[in-house]
């Protein structure tokens, strides 16, 4: 095997790192709702065929983090040959929550298996006791919707119709068999073009180059940590639920690795705010990410200095059958700003205030339709900068659902969107100002909602001020209610939800 010079190298990285990026815009523009196609709530990524990702488009960080347990939980259930793609959404077997479908496609250059594309989207819709499959009060994952564990959906090119008819058992059946081709039609993409890219530079070189470039960003990688002062570091945060639950983790930074333990943390509850241990894990890579210069390529060989310990039956690698609809989301962002708090002690100058920490997730639905989004809040300010106002933080990349698509496609009439004004903390650099949005139903449905930082705010660091906790709403004429930060409730016509979402803390005294 040769040695790849550098220009040949950074070629390569450019032209694998575009192939799930054309998968991740096929599968925006052929997708039926309004959440894949308009807020863009899918991942695509690459992986070898030794089951090592190799190249991901820059989409969302718990979906992307997750992928390598999803794909070896596909390769040792499914055994995929040519011509088949596998479906899973078992958080238990590498999924995150039942509403991110996971499709999986080996692809082959004759007989030679180069290695798999793999996509994941967010449904809004996939069974279960409430419309959109995320029940604020859930403590079973049966109670959250329809369990996949990893199948074949595709053999040998035919679509196998019991998946399609289980799929068909959801609300908007229509809009879940549309999205579900849609990502099968983006892996048929990345195929194709990972194939034409390997015969591009030759079957010789692409070996090289897989294997090249995984030790030049470990490589890379392990240059940062060196350069971390070797210590032990914890911190500890708390999930907002009927009580506190505890969030624990040591880092152990060592000659040129890092070691994130996270014992200490509450046992898992009888709730939905449970994360599966491949979240945790996404939560981990995402912030050695932040801690890496953009140049370097994001693959498994970033991930080789990590180690983790996640206990078992706890509210970070719970055990089956624990709900876990929150916990993708929502305990994501509170893991991300729970190793943040830690490195602060070492980066002061790096790690930013706290951001809102919450993905304010709202769902409206019935048995005919069902909205779902995610909505902004405020950044946590920087030694830098001020904190940037209405975008997602940390473990969600998507975009907003225009007013437009919403009221064309749903019984919702937005009667506010406008930035949360002094929301953000005051400080040197002040924290980025939350959102409020709020919609009014047209016609009764049924209202979820899974949000945190309702009591404990985001805190600034360096004598900035805290960031504003959110708020949840529910509103009848001149009646204001507020409401909890996770809950199912059924509103009639005429009623509307409003959520204020957290601002940013402020970094320095004002």
């Amino acid at each position: 095997m040769r040695e790849l010079k550098p220009t040949e190298l950074e070629v390569m990285k450019h032209a694998f790192t575009a192939i799930p990026e054309q998968m991740g815009a096929a599968l925006q523009r052929s997708a039926y709702s309004p959440n894949i196609k308009e807020r863009k709530d899918e991942s695509c990524a690459l992986f070898t065929a030794e089951e090592e990702m190799i190249a991901q488009a820059e989409h969302i960080p718990v979906h992307l983090g997750a992928m390598p347990n999803a794909l070896k939980s596909a390769v040792s259930n499914c055994r995929p040959r040519k011509g088949d793609q596998v479906i899973l959404n078992d958080p238990y077997s590498g999924g995150t929550h039942l509403p991110d479908i996971t499709v999986i496609k080996p692809v082959f250059l004759r007989d030679e298996l180069l290695g798999y594309v793999v996509n994941r989207a967010h449904h809004s819709d996939i069974g279960g006791e409430t419309p959109g499959s995320m029940p604020g009060d859930s403590k079973t994952l049966e109670e959250e919707g329809i369990v996949i564990t990893p199948r074949l959906l595709v053999e040998d090119k035919s679509i196998n119709q019991e998946v399609l008819d289980l799929l068909r058992s959801s609300r908007s059946s229509r809009e879940r068999i549309g999205d579900i081709k849609a990502q099968l039609g983006a892996n048929e993409k990345g195929a194709e073009e990972f194939k034409k890219t390997v015969k591009r530079f030759g079957l010789e070189d692409y070996l090289a180059f897989k294997d090249q470039v995984m030790k030049y960003s470990e490589k890379r990688t392990r240059n940062i940590i060196e350069g971390l002062p070797e210590t032990v570091i914890d911190s500890e945060d708390f999930m907002e639920w009927k009580r506190e639950v505890k969030l624990k983790v040591q880092i152990e930074i060592e000659d040129n690795g890092m070691n994130f333990d996270f014992s200490g943390t509450d046992s898992q509850v009888e709730g939905n705010i449970n994360a599966p241990e491949p979240v945790t894990y996404s939560a981990v890579y995402y912030v050695l990410r932040c801690l890496l210069p953009a140049d370097v390529p994001v693959n498994n060989g970033c991930y080789r200095p990590l180690g983790v310990k996640i206990p078992e039956g706890t509210i970070l690698n719970p055990e089956p059958p624990a709900a876990v609809s929150a916990g993708n989301v929502e305990t994501s962002q509170r893991v991300v700003e729970l190793i943040l708090r830690a490195l602060f002690e070492i980066l002061p100058d790096r790690v930013p205030a706290e951001g809102q920490g919450t993905m304010n997730n709202l769902i409206i639905g019935s048995e005919d339709f069902t909205y779902y989004e995610t909505i902004g809040g405020g950044a946590g300010a920087t030694s830098t900068g001020k904190g940037e106002s209405g975008v997602h933080v940390h473990m969600t990349n998507t975009k907003n659902t225009p007013i437009e698509s919403i009221e064309n496609e749903y019984p919702l009439r937005v009667t506010a969107y406008k930035l949360r004004k002094g929301s953000g903390g005051e400080g040197k650099n002040p924290g980025g100002d939350g959102i409020i949005r709020e919609i009014k139903l047209l016609e009764d449905a049924e209202v979820s909602i899974q949000s945190e930082r309702r009591k404990r705010q985001p805190k600034g660091v360096k004598g900035g001020k805290d960031g504003a906790a959110g708020l949840n709403l529910k509103i009848y004429g001149d009646n204001i209610e507020e409401i909890n930060s996770k809950i199912t409730l059924s509103l009639r016509e005429g009623r509307s939800i409003r959520i204020e979402t957290p601002g940013g803390g402020g970094w320095g005294k004002p």
